[in-house]
């Protein structure tokens, strides 16, 4: 499970730089992706299912990125698109397509229902995430900014 989360941030810091994200958010978003990660493995661990894991993965992942958002000043799209990354079902698309390709309908069929459902959990746990009201990740946000500027001016 380490191995897999460090993976990630590994993964997601390459994305970020790959697709410029701001220099100063390159942590940030490393954190984000680890972070994800590791909970969509630890949901899937409790036996929440990949639905269900996946929607609890992207709520926290949400409201992580609106509270690192605050802290750094940045729009939140910034840590939530680098930071889905790892959820994203990229082998279910390829598999998907490459049952389409090969004529095996049921595959493609099982196969484009997961990716769909996956895709549709992404959207409903950001949905989620986004409906939290604003004065809980502004506090955390700020809290956070603060001790950065501290440890900063140092």
């Amino acid at each position: 499970m380490i191995g897999q989360v460090i993976a990630a941030t590994v993964g997601v810091l390459a994305f970020a730089i790959l697709f410029h994200a701001p220099r100063r958010s390159y942590a940030a978003c490393a954190l984000c992706g680890g972070f994800s990660w590791a909970m969509y493995l630890l949901f899937d661990s409790m036996g929440w299912g990949m639905f269900a894991s996946s929607v609890a993965a992207v709520v926290a992942l949400t409201l992580l990125a609106r509270v690192l958002s605050v802290a750094l000043r940045m729009p939140n799209t910034v840590f939530i698109v680098t930071g889905i990354f790892p959820i994203v079902p990229g082998a279910g698309i390829y598999y998907t397509a490459y049952a389409l390709m090969t004529s095996d309908i049921a595959l493609f069929q099982r196969k484009s229902k997961e990716t769909v459902l996956l895709a549709g959990a992404i959207a409903l746990g950001i949905i989620i995430g986004m409906a939290v009201p604003q004065p809980a990740p502004l506090a955390l946000g700020r809290m956070l900014r603060r001790a950065f500027v501290r440890d900063s001016q140092a």
